[in-house]
This record gives C-alpha cells, structure tokens and sequence, in this order.
C-alpha cells in the first residue's frame, strides 16, 4: 500500500534560530499527532533524505502528495509560493497560521486554521486541524482518476494570477504599516521586501516551468 504523504510548508529557519524551534514544535505537537491519526506520513522538505535539487524535491512533493498543509505564519515568501502553487493545482490544501498572526491575503478557498500550541488550546488546535484535513476524505487525486492533470500553461497562469493577488493585497497592508524586511527575506516584522518577492517568484516559476515540461509530466 503506498504511504499518504502529508507535506508540510513552512519556513524551517536554521538550526538553534526561533524559526526552527516553532517549525519543530508544530511539527511534533500539532501536525503529526493529527497525521498519525488520520494515517498519513508527515513530511517536511528538510527530513528528506534526497539527492536532487530541493526545488525539484518541493515542486514534486507539491504536485503529488494527497495532502499539504501549510503553515503561514510570519509571512514567509517561499510559503506563499508553495502555498499559491499548490492551490492553483487544485489539491488538499489545509492553510495553518498561529493564533495572533494576521492573514495578510484572502486567496485562500478553505477557511485557515489558526492553532495554539499552549498545553490549554493544543487539543482544540488538533481537532481543528482534523476536521478540515478529513473535509478531503473522498478526494480522488489525478493520477487515480481520469481526469487530466491541469497544463503546464494553465498552471502558469493560475499560479501568476494568484501570486499577482497575494501581491496587490500585501502592497495593501503594506500602506497601513511601516514594518520593514530585509532583502534577503531574512524575517524582522511580518512585512515583505516586494520586489524581491516579486523577482523571487519569477525566478521559481520559471525553474518550476522545466520542471514541470520534464517528459514524466507530458504522459
């Protein structure tokens, strides 16, 4: 029987950083108790052991596994790609961001989960989780239906559009704060470096693109 593969987004941070140390907690405390109970295998792109480029590593987990959740809080840019191309696939997706985090962008067509991981909101923050990854239960993915997994050019343009959207709305927020990031997308407050994100994006989408027209794909 093969494994079902919950592939975690999430910004993963150094080793020893606040980043790593959220992405691990949430990781074991939150995501895969409700994994194992549900039967799937949680996955996060630093525990694979791989030896192929980790964009290729992300794009393959993202266009395959039966289920991705995707943790957004502090409004990493690499998140908001992988959670844009996931979505414009049209598969599970189960948006997760901590509780006081605010969602800066609303392109999202399932409600966000937003967890707590103190010992008194934990269990809520489970159950939650659980009702909206079992929404999905009789989701057939592509490959095991006749359906025909969407283009390469239709991908490209859902993905286009939804980033364009995640864009104006940040640009929006933006206008209301004078919260600042580091180009390097290295986190200082819950704001973007746009142009960055924006040549960032480009520079993916266009790796995804031969990635995506490798001859596997255009069976």
């Amino acid at each position: 029987m093969t494994e079902k593969i919950c592939f975690i987004v999430t910004a993963i941070g150094e080793s020893g950083t606040e980043t790593r140390d959220r992405a691990d907690e949430v990781f074991s405390y939150l995501i895969s108790p409700v994994c194992e109970e549900l039967g799937y295998k949680p996955v996060r792109v630093d525990q694979v052991d791989a030896v192929d480029n980790i964009n290729e590593t992300i794009i393959n987990y993202l266009k395959t596994a039966p289920m991705v959740v995707a943790d957004m809080t502090g409004h990493n840019p690499n998140a908001f790609y992988e959670l844009g191309f996931r979505q414009a696939l049209e598969l599970p997706l189960v948006p997760i961001i901590q509780a006081g985090n605010r969602l800066p962008f609303d392109v999202i067509s399932q409600r966000t989960v937003f967890y707590n991981l103190s010992v008194g909101k934990i269990g809520q923050s489970k159950k939650d989780l659980k009702a909206k990854m079992k929404s999905f239960e009789n989701f057939v993915m592509p490959e095991n239906r006749n359906d025909k997994i969407v283009t390469l050019d239709e991908l490209d343009d859902k993905l286009t559009k939804k980033l364009n959207r995640i864009l104006s709305l940040l640009e929006k927020q933006q206008s209301h704060s004078s919260l600042k990031y580091k180009k390097d997308f290295s986190l200082i407050t819950p704001q973007i470096d746009y142009q960055s994100f924006i040549q960032q994006s480009q520079d993916r989408i266009t790796r995804t693109q031969n990635l995506l027209s490798s001859p596997e794909d255009k069976k």
